[in-house]
């Protein structure tokens, strides 16, 4: 009975002490940071949202139409393909993946596409700025979720959780785009595909 409880103790105690598992720790952007790491900025919808199977691991498969580019090459359609989402019961979270949702309005900072030609938002869900129309004249404004993300400050090396929202969540769209523009290029190069 005795050592039971000694079990029980042991148990209760490593229990306690142990601390959650934390989300991914990512190089902080700032919008010049992410213009300039951007191979693609747009404007688009998120037009649909599936999950499938590749080589046995679950990706999302997201379809946006583009409204506006503001970097890279102008074409109708982008296709991104992420790890990560649910399929047949089946979750498979990556933390600091951006979400996306058919309907959603935002702006899209991509990479150039990787090994498998398929790009991803610069610096995770950093890359992604949903707008929102608020206010009684319904005034489009960008948000960036960045809630639970732990960031690595390069001077200190010392990785910061961020618990409050970027300085750009809830500027104005015309005032976010104005300033991407003033950083972004020129387009130059072949067209781009995310497909």
């Amino acid at each position: 009975m005795i050592a039971m409880r000694l079990v029980l103790f042991f148990i209760l105690i490593c229990c306690a002490s142990v601390q959650p598992l934390r989300g991914t720790t990512l190089l902080r952007y700032d919008l010049v940071a992410l213009t300039g790491h951007a191979e693609r900025v747009f404007v688009g919808t998120c037009k649909s949202v599936d999950t499938e199977l590749v080589h046995g691991l679950i990706y999302t498969r997201a379809l946006f139409t583009v409204k506006e580019t503001i970097k890279g090459d102008a074409v109708d359609q982008i296709v991104l393909h992420l790890p990560g989402g649910q399929y047949q019961g089946t979750r498979s979270h990556i933390s600091g993946m951006p979400v996306f949702s058919p309907g959603e309005d935002l702006v899209l900072f991509l990479t150039e596409k990787d090994e498998l030609g398929h790009a991803w938002p610069v610096g995770l869900a950093q890359g992604k700025f949903r707008i929102e129309q608020t206010g009684a004249v319904a005034k489009a404004r960008v948000f960036q979720a960045l809630d639970g993300l732990t960031f690595y400050t390069p001077t200190t090396g010392a990785a910061k959780k961020t618990t409050e929202s970027l300085s750009l969540n809830g500027l104005p769209l015309d005032e976010f785009l104005s300033m991407v523009r003033a950083l972004a290029p020129p387009p130059q190069g072949e067209p781009y595909d995310a497909r």
